[in-house]
């Protein structure tokens, strides 16, 4: 499902060129650049330890989450959200912005588990959403941190129970909005596009 989810958002992003900005692939590996370049997605023929997430934080990576990371190498996955909605009148989310999710590319002199460690990779966005809610913990170590969003910078957020989706609340009593922006990282992967290409 969400090799589904993926695959289609690929050919989204080949047709907007969205893959296609030098600064996604400073430091990256460059013949894996170069291949992403010309096709968004490149499977991967090895998997990475997701081990040291659990021994840091005591929660294992939810397998679509594994999925994101292990499937293929990619650049970032990002565009506008829930495009058909964008202009409906009361819709609860109406992004000028939208997720940007973390990205799968290996650096030069890394190795294949080092990708779980980058810089706005899962492990460092999630161990920041914990610093930047140290005050209500308990309720932060039910999200996992997948992305952010363009604009304001809200966290993405994966509810490790439901695998539902959220945005970061500001509120001071809170960690998360009271309603999901999706019911899985597929529907959420699947929902993002490119206003100018429709769905």
């Amino acid at each position: 499902m969400l090799k589904d989810a993926l695959l289609a958002y690929a050919q989204k992003a080949i047709a907007h060129g969205a893959h296609l900005s030098p600064k996604q692939y400073e430091g990256v590996v460059p013949a894996l650049a170069a291949e992403v370049q010309g096709r968004f997605l490149v499977p991967r023929t090895t998997t990475t330890d997701l081990a040291p997430f659990r021994e840091r934080f005591g929660i294992e990576l939810p397998e679509d989450i594994g999925d994101y990371l292990n499937l293929f190498w990619h650049p970032y996955v990002a565009g506008a959200y829930d495009c058909e909605k964008q202009d409906e009148e009361g819709g609860y989310y109406k992004f000028d912005e939208g997720p940007i999710l973390f990205s799968v590319l290996k650096h030069v002199g890394e190795t294949d588990d080092a990708v779980l460690f980058q810089k706005y990779g899962v492990y460092d966005l999630t161990a920041e959403f914990y610093e930047d809610h140290e005050d209500l913990l308990d309720e932060a170590r039910r999200y996992i941190c997948i992305g952010w969003t363009g604009y304001a910078a809200h966290a993405v957020l994966y509810e490790i129970a439901t695998g539902e989706i959220y945005l970061e609340s500001w509120r001071e009593d809170r960690v998360a909005d009271d309603r999901p922006i999706a019911g899985s990282l597929s529907e959420l992967i699947e929902g993002i596009c490119f206003p100018d290409l429709g769905r």
